[in-house]
């Protein structure tokens, strides 16, 4: 199969949306098929690390703007005529796009135009992020996302009565945004021939926003498969230990991953004070960075706990095997993410799992392999503290952990992913 991949973020950027098509591109074209990658261009960020990248002409990258209505997000400008008959010499059997933005659009547009399958894969809780990107450059960019709906996919007369709703002006910014959201989403994925949910909460919330059997559709829940990270070796490990003046006798809990202030990390620093109360040898270590990383830093600057909480930086993804062997229980405090790829990562590391958002991730077992805390500080701490005070049950969930994210592997998922396009390949075509 010729494949079409179509996202608004790719390297230099670090997130999981990245990692998920650099992987989906090396197991298909693995498996025989050919990928084509669909994204921005754009410059490196100074604060993250310098990543050297391979690209190819399977790579087609298109002139962005950084950050006009978002701050990890590029607005892209071409000519969509002429993108299209370049996608068109192609000639793909199938699009797949990740991200709602203009070059996701693109491929919503050329599968329309050029009759191919599509299959749209839910990789951001759009909700969550307008209800935490406040700012008066968000609603612009959506408005303009919904312009783009009647060039991208086939409207009839309703759908452009339900496309001029949107722009009717609500009470309140935040509620409009909400709304367009929800109604653009709807809309364009009624037209995909298929839809990827990579959990329950996803899954859930998407078929939650069919209100209207007009643009209903059937989400599959297909997480994507992460495989275990090279574990590193002991002088590595002492090496990283010796530099972030991490002992191996402190109790250590950690994030990684993008410090945005939608994450809820905010929350992991008085969260420290109190284990500590408790648990003397007790740190905190954040590996990653972005915007929000300075309002930590300020946080934990103000912290009883100060001298106890890392700051690493963005890391090389071939060189976070030795920050998770650091940790011995990995917190993931968000409530806006998807599946939650460093999830996967830590699991097959073997730590134990303490999560806030109870439908997130298909690797966390209560009591199994970790526990789900409430999204306050104290239920928080308690956990970690009886974790903390319990080595044995530590190492049992870490080695549960391991088996639990066993089950998604990449090669597994992505064939997953090759029978859902053959499916939608027959059915389109039938």
């Amino acid at each position: 199969m010729r494949i079409g991949l179509f996202t608004d973020t790719y390297r230099p950027s670090i997130n999981g949306i990245v990692y998920v098509v650099e992987s989906l591109k090396k197991h298909l074209e693995a498996e025989g098929h050919e990928v084509f990658i669909f994204c921005p261009a754009r410059s490196i960020r100074p604060s993250q690390h310098a990543t050297t990248f391979d690209e190819d002409e399977h790579v087609i990258r298109f002139p962005s703007i950084k950050g006009a209505f978002y701050d990890d997000y590029d607005t892209s400008l071409f000519f969509p005529p002429r993108v299209l008959a370049k996608i068109k010499e192609l000639d793909l059997d199938v699009i797949h796009f990740f991200t709602p933005g203009q070059v996701g659009m693109m491929g919503v547009y050329a599968a329309h135009k050029t009759n191919t399958p599509l299959i749209a894969q839910h990789c951001t809780d759009l909700r969550q992020y307008v209800e935490h990107y406040t700012d008066g450059l968000l609603l612009p960019g959506l408005l303009m996302l919904i312009g783009l709906v009647p060039f991208a996919v086939k409207v009839n007369g309703k759908d452009i009565r339900e496309i001029m709703k949107m722009y009717r002006p609500r009470r309140g910014s935040v509620q409009w945004n909400i709304e367009i959201v929800e109604r653009v989403v709807t809309l364009i994925y009624s037209k995909c021939d298929a839809v990827i949910a990579l959990s329950r909460k996803s899954k859930e919330q998407l078929e939650s926003w069919q209100i209207d059997e007009n643009y209903c559709y059937d989400v599959t829940l297909m997480p994507n498969g992460v495989d275990k990270l090279k574990a590193p070796t002991k002088k590595q490990l002492d090496a990283f230990r010796e530099e972030w003046n991490i002992s191996p006798k402190d109790e250590v809990f950690g994030f990684v991953g993008r410090l945005g202030a939608e994450k809820n990390l905010a929350m992991l620093i008085p969260t420290l004070d109190k284990v500590a109360a408790k648990r003397p040898r007790a740190k905190l270590l954040f590996v990653g960075d972005f915007e929000y990383r300075e309002t930590l830093e300020e946080l934990a600057r103000n912290s009883d706990s100060s001298d106890r909480i890392i700051f690493t930086g963005a890391l090389p993804r071939v060189d976070l095997g030795v920050a998770y062997a650091a940790m011995d229980v990995f917190v993931f405090p968000s409530l806006t993410d998807t599946q939650g790829w460093v999830i996967h990562e830590a699991a097959l590391a073997g730590l134990p799992l303490v999560l806030v958002d109870r439908d997130l991730s298909e690797v966390l077992e209560p009591g199994v392999n970790g526990m789900y805390a409430n999204n306050n500080v104290e239920d928080l701490a308690k956990v970690l503290v009886d974790l903390f005070a319990h080595p044995k049950k530590r190492k049992e969930f870490g080695e549960a952990s391991q088996k639990l994210a066993r089950r998604f592997t990449e090669k597994r998922q992505v064939a997953k992913l090759i029978s859902m396009y053959e499916d939608v390949i027959e059915q389109h075509d039938s």
